[in-house]
């Protein structure tokens, strides 16, 4: 049985742009995503990225969910201090993204105050946040490929057509986040 949880919108920080970082010495060297949030309304995660600059690593947990539309990513921090916060992906224009953070296993966070960009922000305090391989829902990629194939179909693909486009689509994707940095 699905448990099905409203969640209010004011609980998800926007995300204003986002990138990756790749280098030797983090995360055995896979790219990984960066998000730029818009903390304007959200100051307890511009606090929280502060508190990790100057302490040792938090505990958080991560839970995805997922619908029709969206899939989201939901964080709770306890340490260094106790923030609870999400953040959503269109599954028509961010399914690369969100699909990212799994193929990765982690996420950065970054706060638009330090730049609307991640070039911007590249030397500005950012939180590294792992995100477990158990976290995944068990049909993410089906349902990935749903709304990938829904989006090319609105382009006037068939239906067959648009669903190995779709497949390919996430396969090649895939294969560019599974690129590794060497050591530097």
């Amino acid at each position: 049985m699905k448990r099905k949880t409203k969640m209010d919108d004011s609980h998800f920080v926007p995300i204003v742009s986002d990138g990756a970082i790749a280098t030797g010495g983090t995360a055995d060297g896979r790219a990984i995503p960066v998000l730029v949030v818009d903390c304007e309304n959200h100051k307890e995660v511009l606090n929280l990225v502060h508190l990790h600059t100057d302490s040792p690593p938090g505990d958080v947990n991560c839970t995805w969910g997922i619908n029709k539309k969206y899939a989201f990513l939901l964080f709770s921090f306890s340490k260094p201090s106790e923030v609870n916060f999400g953040v959503k992906f269109d599954l028509q224009s961010q399914a690369n993204l969100a699909d990212g953070i799994v193929q990765s296993q982690g996420v950065y966070i970054q706060p638009s105050v330090f730049g609307k960009r991640v070039a911007e922000g590249l030397d500005s305090p950012k939180v590294l946040v792992e995100v477990a391989p158990r976290t995944k829902i068990p049909d993410w990629d089906e349902r990935l490929v749903k709304a990938m194939t829904k989006k090319m179909r609105s382009h006037g693909m068939s239906r067959r057509q648009a669903k190995e486009a779709a497949k390919d689509y996430f396969q090649r994707t895939r294969e560019l986040w599974a690129l590794r940095m060497g050591s530097v």
